[in-house]
């Protein structure tokens, strides 16, 4: 079982991916937790793609769409065959800090920023081909929903420093992005814990979970 945390910085995801990691050990399954991609190890072709992928800023990348969804989705292949797939094989379950929405919200973002506001005909279409290269999504995928500038003074409190205003602008289009993705894809629910502490939230995420067929039956096994 594979299940995904996805959100903008500041939002959570690092923190209920290791609330949930121990609630599922503490239920008797093994779990493999997967953080994001600047905090993880990677194999020599995952270092590799990720060294292409680096801009020096981590959130506007390459200016270009097209460079920066095929090379996200050529880092999350690598990552589910290297990471993913062989726990998945053997029965586990793999929490993933940031999946496959993230390559779809982030290349969303900045086609919402090119044409103001406005989804381009055909482009969550688009990014879903593109990402039909990177490996199965999760069966659930949580988007901690906060309002973008709330997950952003947060971002910015834990790392120390503010944001630049480009960066400020831009994560509030990859926010209306999870927006128009949740819209378009029944996988990736929105849990809201605007004004949930992180015990709150933990059991907010749970309530969405045992709505997954698959989550529960997992459950069920260890009962």
């Amino acid at each position: 079982m594979l299940i995904g945390f996805e959100g903008l910085p500041g939002a959570g995801k690092s923190t209920q991916s290791g609330k949930l990691a121990d609630f599922l050990t503490g239920q008797g399954l093994t779990v493999n937790y997967l953080p994001d991609n600047l905090t993880r190890d990677a194999d020599p072709l995952g270092r590799a793609l990720l060294t292409l992928f680096d801009s020096g800023d981590p959130f506007s990348r390459h200016e270009h769409v097209v460079t920066d969804a095929l090379l996200g989705a050529a880092i999350r292949a690598d990552t589910y065959a290297t990471d993913i797939a062989g726990h998945l094989a053997e029965g586990n379950t793999v929490i993933e800090d940031r999946g496959i929405h993230t390559l779809y919200s982030y290349s969303l973002a900045r086609l919402l920023q090119q044409h103001h506001h406005i989804v381009p005909v055909d482009a969550i279409a688009w990014l879903r081909n593109v990402g039909s290269f990177a490996g199965p999504a999760a069966v659930r995928s949580v988007w901690l929903y906060l309002p973008a500038d709330d997950a952003i003074a947060r971002a910015e409190l834990r790392q120390g420093h503010p944001y630049t205003a480009e960066q400020h602008v831009f994560l509030r289009f990859v926010h209306d992005a999870y927006t128009e993705l949740a819209q378009a894809d029944p996988s990736l629910h929105r849990v809201d814990v605007t004004g949930l502490d992180a015990q709150q939230t933990h059991h907010a995420v749970l309530a969405d979970l045992s709505t997954a067929p698959t989550f529960a039956a997992k459950l069920a096994t260890t009962a």
